[in-house]
């Protein structure tokens, strides 16, 4: 019968001196230095000062290292209690401000992310959970309402994010071999220039006719405020419509 380890007492005593907190704290600061792909239960244990199999005494496996991991990365974008009070509009702002910082401080998290067998939620995450639900308690529409607001801004946060990644892995890649980028702007040029994309080409003319300034613009720092302010705008207005006589929350 699977038996999350959350489920399960954390090993105490003279035979158990690290704290989960401590492995996870290990294999994080491995991941930030050197990537995901550098954390093994062979490699936190050395970090820790332990040998492999004792490592095992408290995880059973990388998955629930990854599951120790994920949970204390997620306690860093728990908000103030007291932001999530200040209505649906100033707790989803700051849980989404707090979420993309924390996603930026440890980029790998997004390939870390990837579905894996038997993935539990931790207290870090159900308590994340329980501030964006608690941000559109009072908004005074139906649960599936509420649930698609959570879910959409997890979804632009997330978003954002993986745009950003991937923009950081061009720009190594750029460092790697110089010129790349130049020569992918350069082929999209000639195929403008074919007139088979007439709504490309009038978008790049009216920026001012180099098509890398839109690449540009879509990374412009202030656009993830600009763009959550738009889709805030958007939840109240469907707030508004579902409820028309409540005050709207900001």
């Amino acid at each position: 019968m699977f038996d999350p380890i959350w489920a399960r007492p954390e090993p105490s005593g003279r035979r158990a001196p690290q704290s989960r907190a401590h492995i996870a704290d290990a294999a994080i600061a491995v991941a930030d230095a050197e990537g995901i792909d550098a954390v093994s239960m062979r490699r936190v244990a050395r970090e820790l000062g332990l040998g492999t199999m004792s490592l095992y005494h408290y995880v059973r496996g990388k998955d629930e290292l990854l599951d120790l991991m994920s949970d204390a990365i997620l306690g860093g974008q728990l908000v103030d209690d007291a932001e999530v009070g200040k209505g649906w509009r100033a707790g989803l702002r700051a849980i989404a401000f707090a979420t993309r910082a924390n996603f930026e401080r440890h980029p790998w998290i997004i390939s870390a992310m990837r579905p894996r067998p038997r993935a539990v939620p931790g207290p870090n995450s159900l308590r994340h959970f329980d501030q964006s639900v608690g941000a559109v308690a009072e908004t005074g529409v139906d649960v599936q309402t509420r649930m698609e607001i959570v879910a959409l801004i997890d979804d632009y946060v997330f978003g954002f994010v993986l745009r950003a990644s991937i923009a950081a892995f061009e720009a190594r890649e750029e460092e790697v071999e110089p010129g790349w980028m130049q020569a992918v702007f350069d082929y999209m040029s000639g195929e403008l220039e074919t007139g088979a994309y007439p709504n490309v080409s009038a978008l790049v003319d009216a920026s001012g006719g180099r098509d890398e300034d839109l690449a540009v613009m879509t990374l412009d720092e202030s656009r993830f405020e600009r763009g959550l302010e738009r889709l805030l705008d958007g939840i109240a207005v469907e707030l508004e419509r579902k409820a028309p006589t409540r005050r709207r929350g900001r």
